[in-house]
């Protein structure tokens, strides 16, 4: 990357809304501080009003922000594949919002850059198989969501879990999490006051409230996926080589250790549901063997006989 390249994505840096700071920047581009204050001098001398503040680092103006420049044949990729992304998803608002992102930004790049977005949307597939399912169906009001995350807002709505039971609940959003083929909010239930997982299509008549989150600090990512529930049990299981990554990417619990045994990978988690726990790792079939706990071992044992008896 040539210094006139580093000081465009300073730039952008700068725009973003968000301070960055020297050290930040000296990381970023590999740079000296020397070098920083030399890159933030010229792009101050191009008219850019650069603010500076001790404790939160550099910013600009909002009234100095001047039009992004057009996008690079890399950058447009990423945005293609993110597209495909969200092309993939069930929820058909969802796809069509994806559309109109496309067309707008056709309509803003130069026609080299259009035939290089046909190409790339022709020549990429995220869940092929998707397209199985001819109707595709809501996966819940994630445009609510995302305006309750900004403005911080609580919101309530009306829930039926999995097991069909309905309820009305009201919770300070915190985290939206894609689980493979479904969205969920994580947020601060006001009702449990502790922190709950719902699916996104199981939520309806979303509403946001006029008050600020009941509680006001944010909670690590951590504790958001992971939660600190006293009822976690610590499992322990030994994967093939085959399959390891498939199931440490997937793993639906917080790892504790792991380690190489004879070729394969031995894996200690948390879990709070050692049922669920039980049916989702047999997907991997041959490939886990459950060491522990024994509770779990007699669930999978029993689960498999209740299998051959229904073949």
């Amino acid at each position: 990357m040539n210094s006139n390249e580093r000081r465009l994505k300073i730039l952008y840096m700068l725009q973003s809304g968000k301070r960055v700071t020297s050290r930040t920047l000296m990381e970023e581009f590999g740079i000296s501080k020397r070098t920083v204050f030399r890159d933030l001098q010229v792009i101050q001398k191009l008219g850019v009003p650069v603010t500076h503040y001790p404790e939160t680092g550099y910013g600009v103006m909002r009234d100095g922000l001047i039009p992004a420049i057009m996008f690079t044949f890399r950058e447009l990729s990423v945005i293609m594949m993110g597209l495909s992304f969200v092309k993939s998803q069930v929820d058909q608002e969802m796809v069509n919002d994806a559309e109109s992102v496309s067309l707008k930004i056709r309509s803003a790049v130069p026609p080299a850059l259009q035939a290089q977005m046909n190409i790339l949307e022709s020549k990429t597939r995220v869940s092929p198989y998707i397209h199985n399912i001819k109707n595709k169906s809501p996966g819940g009001d994630w445009f609510s969501l995302c305006s309750a995350f900004v403005e911080k807002k609580p919101v309530s709505f009306d829930y039926k879990d999995r097991k069909g039971k309905s309820s009305r609940r009201t919770i300070d959003p915190h985290l939206l999490v894609h689980y493979t083929d479904h969205w969920n909010v994580i947020g601060f239930c006001h009702d449990r006051k502790a922190l709950r997982n719902f699916i996104l299509s199981g939520m309806q008549n979303i509403a946001l409230k006029d008050r600020p989150f009941l509680r006001k600090q944010e909670f690590p990512d951590e504790e958001l996926l992971y939660g600190r529930s006293e009822s976690n049990q610590t499992v322990t299981v030994m994967v093939t080589p085959e399959r390891s990554f498939s199931l440490l990417t997937e793993l639906p619990g917080k790892i504790l250790s792991r380690s190489s045994e004879n070729g394969n990978l031995m894996i200690s988690f948390l879990i709070d549901d050692l049922d669920f726990i039980n049916e989702w790792l047999l997907q991997f079939g041959r490939h886990v063997t459950v060491n522990g706990p024994e509770e779990l071992v007699r669930k999978r044992r029993r689960y498999l006989e209740e299998l051959l008896k229904a073949l």
